[in-house]
């Protein structure tokens, strides 16, 4: 991966705090509307996607952010969990890491 992925983080309507990332698949092969990326939403107990990612949306305010959220889409879901590409997995993996160091310096601070 190149560079830094633009993270935002928002309150919805509900006052539930989410984050916000474009993930970029590695593979493309049987992606459909995916193939070119997509939008990932993630609250901590939920996860939604929305593609293609809207051009410059780390620029949108927060209400616009709203807006995608609740057009978004939950994961497939089988009996043994969520179907995700894997590099949304690790990306997901990679955010969460981040948040919870975040959490600790704030602790610390």
């Amino acid at each position: 991966m190149v560079g830094r992925m633009p993270l935002r983080e928002f309150d919805d309507l509900t006052g539930e705090r989410w984050r916000v990332w474009d993930t970029t698949p590695e593979r493309v092969q049987g992606m459909g509307d995916f193939r070119e990326g997509w939008l990932t939403f993630d609250n901590g107990t939920e996860r939604r996607r929305l593609a293609p990612a809207p051009e410059r949306w780390s620029e949108f305010p927060d209400e616009q952010l709203i807006q995608l959220l609740a057009v978004a889409h939950a994961p497939h879901v089988t009996a043994r969990g969520a179907v995700w590409p894997a590099a949304e997995r690790r990306a997901g993996e990679r955010r969460e890491a981040e948040r919870r160091q975040g959490d600790r310096r704030q602790r610390e601070s």
